[in-house]
């Protein structure tokens, strides 16, 4: 098992501290004036001005939408109602990076004099790839295309880097369709420290990215599967579990794609593990961990297990977080829902994480560990994130804690669950929201 610590000689730090942060700056006349389309954009004074706005969004309006502004306003001001009509004219005034530029924030003060886990003083990161289903309309498939040609489905690519250990969405992107999941993993890797180990699936496994990963000196544990070249291949069948080989040359597709990206190529080493899984298959590994007596080759079957948190962080954003339901049929709105809800399902986990740590201690005498409902949890977040953004009261900092404890579920290690294929999902009809 991977012995994972908490980085020492450092504060903990709450999650009022950090939507404190995050409330001042969504006030800064700065923050508006940097995230609006024009400069007379918000300078009357209407019913769900700039703040309201940006606190709207992250209230998470997932049924119908008059309902929604109907319950925010009631909350959050003297106004007795807006319009639909009002709400949509105010939102396509808002540049989408508003909510990328928050997320930047509440991640700086998350990781800034904060006590974090990490494995070996790495922070344990993964990049993944995924798929969403957008809304029909014609700017929306010119602007991100569509599946196929027989029903010209909208689709868009996403892509998230996400802490494996933390549970926090360090960077995220949506794009068109037709976006190579490299070019996305490339932008996440811009933001990525000497201090990170990259954990990436075998769709990652390209000989031009370790070069590339090399140069920036950032480590990696990446799967890799066969006809990956000769000299790797072959190590496939020998009787060696770990095996440090130096690339000197690239084929001719990484060549190509090196020139493409501006990239230069430097001769370097990297280190291959295989182990054996319980159904018996042969799994192989490519890392930059070339010291064997530090990273020995038990740790690596467990290291490449904590990938998955990016997989089951996918089925919460899908499922739970539901960023496929989106409140309009523009691409403006596609963005803005979509970084809305990376900040919404980040603000959770950090009173997640509080909460848990009030959690076992009140459990440290059970027989098993528990975790807080990630499901249940975000449910009390949506009927409580208004007031916690409206106000200054810490009464309802607390209440939420306290209703994020609920239900807590157990604990159970050793469990093993077989990867199902998912059935079609019926999609989220925008004009057929739930009302309850």
């Amino acid at each position: 098992m991977l012995c994972v610590k908490k980085e020492v000689n450092r504060m903990i730090k709450k999650s009022e501290q950090i939507i404190k942060t995050l409330k001042y700056n969504i006030r800064l006349p700065s923050f508006m004036e940097g995230n609006r389309m024009s400069e007379k954009d918000f300078t009357r004074n209407r019913k769900l001005p700039f703040p309201q706005l940006i606190n709207f969004l992250l209230s998470s309006p997932k049924h119908t939408l008059q309902k929604e502004l109907t319950c925010f306003i009631q909350k959050s001001s003297d106004f007795s109602n807006v319009s639909k009509s009002a709400f949509c004219q105010q939102r396509i005034k808002l540049k989408p990076k508003a909510f990328i530029e928050l997320n930047e924030v509440l991640i700086n003060e998350f990781y800034t004099d904060n006590t974090i886990n990490v494995w070996n003083d790495f922070r344990l990161l993964a990049i993944d790839g995924s798929t969403l289903e957008l809304p029909p309309s014609l700017e929306i498939l010119e602007k991100f295309g569509y599946n196929n040609k027989v029903n010209f489905t909208p689709m868009a690519k996403i892509s998230t880097c996400y802490d494996l250990l933390n549970e926090i969405v360090l960077d995220s992107e949506i794009n068109p369709n037709k976006t190579n999941e490299y070019s996305m993993a490339l932008k996440h890797i811009k933001k990525l420290k000497k201090t990170d180990l990259l954990i990436m699936d075998r769709g990652y496994g390209a000989r031009w990215l370790f070069n590339h990963l090399s140069l920036k000196k950032i480590n990696y544990v990446v799967r890799i599967q066969h006809n990956f070249g000769e000299d790797i291949d072959s190590f496939w069948d020998s009787k060696e579990n770990s095996s440090i080989i130096e690339i000197n040359s690239l084929p001719k597709k990484s060549e190509l794609r090196i020139k493409e990206l501006g990239m230069e190529f430097v001769p370097f080493k990297i280190r291959l593990v295989k182990f054996k899984l319980e159904n018996n298959k042969v799994e192989m590994l490519a890392t930059s961990l070339l010291d064997e007596e530090k990273y020995p080759l038990e740790i690596f079957k467990d290291i490449y297990g904590l990938r998955w948190g990016v997989e089951t962080n996918y089925n919460h954003l899908k499922n739970h977080v539901e960023i496929g339901n989106f409140t309009g049929f523009l691409p403006i709105i596609i963005k803005q829902d979509f970084y809305a809800s990376m900040l919404i399902s980040n603000i959770q986990t950090l009173i997640l994480r509080d909460a848990h740590e009030e959690l076992q201690k009140k459990k440290q005498d059970n027989k098993y560990k528990y975790k807080i409902n990630r499901n249940l949890s975000l449910g009390f977040l949506k009927e409580k994130v208004v007031d916690i953004l409206v106000s200054d009261n810490p009464k309802f900092m607390e209440e939420l804690k306290k209703l994020f404890q609920l239900e807590p579920v157990p604990i159970r290690n050793g469990r093993k669950f077989e990867r199902k294929d998912q059935k079609y999902r019926k999609k989220y009809y925008i004009n057929q929201r739930r009302a309850l």
